[in-house]
């Protein structure tokens, strides 16, 4: 970790300004968690506790990308819902089956996909969609 990266995470560092909370932010704090289970993941434990560590660490990666994802992630979810005038996912579902957008299917799929795609890149960014992987 360089020093910039240490200088991020001090734990006096002054208020944020524009929130309510002092820092470190909620990612800086996530991000140091992951960097000592990082360091202990170098050191010689057992490979069960590596594989918990790892576990452990993979979901501090999802909590942070969530943090930082979310508001983007939610206005294009809450768009996609009010481009259909629909006010919630079982909303939208009770629609689908009974019909209701058989004429549009083409373009809620490209939409779906999109919104997957947010949500993959939130759970796992070395995985990606692809236009061929897309169901034809």
């Amino acid at each position: 970790m360089s020093m910039h990266e240490h200088e991020e995470m001090d734990m006096a560092l002054p208020p944020r300004g524009d929130t309510p909370y002092d820092a470190p932010s909620a990612h800086q704090l996530i991000e140091a968690v992951k960097l000592f289970i990082s360091e202990e993941l170098d050191g010689e434990i057992s490979q069960t506790q590596k594989w918990k560590l790892r576990i452990a660490s993979n979901a501090l990666g999802i909590a942070s990308r969530e943090i930082q994802n979310i508001a983007e992630d939610r206005k294009a979810f809450k768009d996609f819902l009010g481009d259909l005038n629909m006010d919630s996912e079982k909303e939208l579902s009770d629609a689908l089956r009974n019909g209701e957008f058989d004429s549009k299917l083409e373009d809620i799929h490209t939409k779906l996909t999109q919104l997957v795609h947010r949500k993959l890149v939130v759970a796992n960014p070395s995985y990606s969609i692809s236009e061929n992987d897309s169901p034809a």
